[in-house]
């Protein structure tokens, strides 16, 4: 509305002075240069023109204004083929323009009804006419798609953190036994020199096939207990655990003897363990956690008569287990949305959820992301980077839309600069909550997005005559922002029931949760709730009404909307259509209007009602209201 208080207190004065009604019809052939059709070169080219507004209609579902109109091609000005009329590139696609109609008085030039685009224009002869139509602003809405991995058109809400991968074998950062091979004096400073000896020998040899060029050999066992011994393989730290791999192997004497690692610290001993050599190259491994912050401590006892035993590789990482593997996410956190890694320096790749051997799972009550164990994953710094949820206010969601489409803003005419310009030009209600996850598959347009959100709120959008965008709750009951004062202001009335709007029971498919949570469990699939009445289904018959829409997320929701849905449709509504032969207010859908309905001579009856539909056909204005 544009000063319902203003125009409401000289419509009578307006219609007793016998106003004309007026329209223009513009387009815009320049950044800002505007020209009227009505009016070009002094001649008036359009013969007709019809609009229906867009608003606050009666569903969720945004509805857009279109417009059309038919010109006057005299000489085929405007053919896209005219040698030098000047004019012959006013109609084409994509060209804005902005229809205004209405009555005019005191230097008020009428009233701006719409803004939008031109479609294709359609050019016949011999008649010489020109067709052109288009929508408003809903085109932009229209016309664009989220794509996934995409910052320009990205499809979630949210932000994306990354983290140094977890390398499959667990072995992350440095080898604490800095001398991997250790087993050649004369080479690797700190290598079998490191070692002392009780009641055997050990001495540095190259043999050949071994794991690495340089080995130990322990032989001369002649006392018991025989060991070799290493007091200081590094230093391990209180809680860790790490991983020990060496190689042995038997080359002469008796293979049924043994031989026993024990790992100490200053603490004490931390863990035993046998082994029966074979006379071929054998990996040992052994996990253990340190006891304290001090040196580890290795020794290697061996049964009397092993004349010749060979270790080589003795390596000593620090080593998370499995179930220890995993990304923690923040406490903002609803989940994540996709995981990204780049575990070879190649490029980041999309991992899926829940894929068996390759997948990520998550595992919601800690908040950890995990890939599966058997994935080969290497470390690397920065290589997975997941992108998850937080809450987001619906009318944040749609700013941001709004910025991706790139939309107009309603003064400067250029494209929203960022989403809290965006959201500072809307006419906005706060729905007063909050949803976890907002996403949209790759290739849902803009405006099935807009759909969604205003399912979810019971919201209506809009863009207004002038082309700011509306996210306002559902039209409802209320004081009038404008009186018909006469029932001589209204040419005709026509009121009827309407029973095709009548749902009488209402299904509502909210998320579905059927992801895998850990490797063991998954949540049920799907949340739905239904409300019904008997009542109107045994007047009117069973009319199901089905919502699947991923943004109901609770079951309160659901059941809220369910019953708030099926109290507004389940009774056929009372509608009339009230005729007015000029268009005196700018009047929008969900407005609140009261007129005087004649019922009989000298029966003047005062209605009130809620605007559902305006259609205006050069200067008659036609409006569906639901009576109140």
């Amino acid at each position: 509305m544009q000063e319902p208080g203003w125009v409401n207190a000289h419509l009578t004065e307006i219609l007793a002075r016998g106003q004309q009604p007026a329209m223009k019809l513009e387009i815009e052939v320049g950044a800002g240069n505007w020209v009227d059709l009505s009016a070009l070169a002094g001649k008036h080219y359009v013969e007709a023109v019809s609009v229906s507004l867009g608003g606050a209609a009666m569903t969720p579902n945004p509805q857009a204004g279109t417009w059309s109109a038919t010109l006057a091609n005299e000489g085929s000005i405007f053919h896209p083929d005219h040698p030098t009329s000047g004019y012959d590139a006013y109609c084409v696609a994509g060209r804005k323009v902005r229809i205004t109609i209405g009555a005019k008085y005191a230097g008020v030039n009428r009233w701006q009804r719409l803004i939008g685009h031109m479609e294709e224009p359609t050019f016949s002869a011999p008649d010489f006419k020109v067709n052109i139509s288009g929508s408003d602003y809903m085109k932009y809405l229209a016309d664009a798609q989220f794509q996934e991995l995409d910052a320009t058109y990205s499809n979630y809400w949210g932000a994306s953190l990354p983290y140094t991968s977890w390398p499959s074998d667990g072995v992350m950062a440095t080898e604490i036994y800095t001398e991997n091979d250790a087993m050649n004096t004369a080479i690797e400073v700190g290598g079998i020199g490191t070692w002392t000896t009780s009641g055997c020998a050990f001495a540095h040899m190259v043999p050949g096939g071994a794991p690495s060029v340089n080995v130990g050999r322990v032989s001369n066992t002649v006392t018991d207990p025989c060991y070799v011994r290493n007091t200081d393989v590094g230093a391990g730290a209180v809680g860790t655990q790490y991983r020990l791999k060496f190689y042995h192997h038997w080359f002469t004497g008796d293979g049924t003897k043994a031989i026993s690692l024990r790992i100490y610290q200053t603490l004490g001993l931390i863990k035993t363990i046998a082994y029966f050599p074979i006379n071929a190259w054998t990996e040992e491994t052994v996990y253990f956690t340190a006891i304290d912050n001090t040196a580890i401590q290795l020794y290697l006892y061996v049964d009397l008569d092993i004349d010749d035993l060979r270790i080589d590789h003795i390596s000593i990482r620090a080593y998370t287990p499995p179930a220890e593997r995993f990304y923690q996410l923040p406490g903002a956190s609803n989940g994540p949305y996709h995981v990204m890694l780049d575990d070879d320096g190649a490029g980041a790749v999309k991992v899926e959820q829940g894929e068996e051997d390759e997948g990520w799972y998550h595992e919601e009550s800690t908040k950890r992301v995990f890939f599966d164990r058997n994935k080969v994953v290497a470390e690397r710094a920065n290589a997975v980077e997941v992108f998850y949820f937080t809450d987001t206010d619906p009318e944040d969601a749609v700013a941001r839309i709004l910025y991706f489409a790139k939309v107009p803003h309603p003064v400067t005419g250029l494209p929203y600069v960022d989403e809290a310009a965006a959201k500072l030009a809307m006419d906005n209600d706060d729905p007063g909550f909050a949803i976890e996850k907002v996403w949209f598959k790759a290739g849902t347009t803009f405006l099935s997005a807009i759909r969604m959100l205003c399912e979810r709120c019971n919201y209506r959008f809009w863009f207004k005559y002038n082309g700011q965008p509306a996210f306002k709750s559902a039209p409802a009951p209320g004081a009038p922002v404008f009186k018909f004062t006469s029932a001589g202001h209204i040419a005709s009335a026509r009121t009827y029931q309407d029973q095709n709007e009548i749902k009488n029971r209402v299904i509502i498919k909210g998320i579905k949760q059927a992801e895998p949570i850990n490797r063991e469990e998954s949540v049920p699939s799907e949340l739905v709730g239904e409300a019904s009445d008997a009542g109107s289904i045994a007047a009117y018959g069973e009319r199901t009404m089905t919502i699947t829409n991923h943004l109901f997320q609770t079951q309160a929701a659901i059941n809220a909307m369910c019953v708030i849905l099926r109290d507004l449709y389940m009774t056929p509504e009372w509608y009339c259509d009230l005729v007015v032969p000029f268009n005196p207010v700018p009047l929008e859908l969900g407005d609140n209007i009261q007129w005087e309905e004649r019922l009989a001579h000298g029966l003047d009856w005062t209605q009130t009602g809620i605007i559902r539909d305006i259609k205006i056909t050069n200067f008659t204005t036609t409006y569906r209201v639901v009576k109140t």
